[in-house]
């Protein structure tokens, strides 16, 4: 007898379980944003080059990787830069370094993917003599605007 009671428990307690159950949750009263479109800002470069030199330094390269991540979802519509070499001593000497700046720069930016449809970028070997020091290096402005597909 006390068999049949404890199995008739069992089974009233099986059944009735779903009923004393917590309701089912509500959804979040909290409306769902989108998140917001990328801004796809200009963005000015100052790029500097050791004395004498045309390459990259690992920082310059970094900064350019981190444009293009920045501009990831926008589309460059135009680059326009001026590349300085006043480090040099004689100006062809300053052309030819400047000339091989802003081709290590036009490549490094090309190999990330950022390309315009205008591209401006310029040479200048007509620093002061107090700013020749600091004057090896390209700025550039990257003008940029949301991509769209289609």
């Amino acid at each position: 007898m006390s068999k049949s009671i404890i199995t008739a428990c069992a089974a009233i307690s099986v059944f009735t379980m779903p009923a004393l159950a917590d309701d089912a949750r509500t959804p979040p009263s909290d409306p769902y944003f989108a998140p917001a479109a990328q801004a796809c800002d200009d963005i000015d470069l100052t790029i500097y080059f050791e004395p004498g030199q045309a390459e990259l330094t690992p920082f310059a390269r970094g900064v350019i990787r981190e444009t293009h991540d920045q501009l990831s979802g926008c589309a460059v519509t135009s680059i326009t830069g001026l590349a300085s070499a006043n480090d040099a001593e004689a100006e062809s000497d300053k052309l030819t370094l400047a000339a091989a700046r802003r081709a290590a720069i036009v490549e490094a930016l090309d190999s990330h993917g950022i390309r315009a449809v205008n591209a401006n970028l310029k040479m200048d070997v007509s620093a002061a003599p107090q700013d020749a020091v600091m004057a090896r290096n390209v700025k550039l402005t990257l003008q940029a605007t949301p991509a769209q597909v289609g």
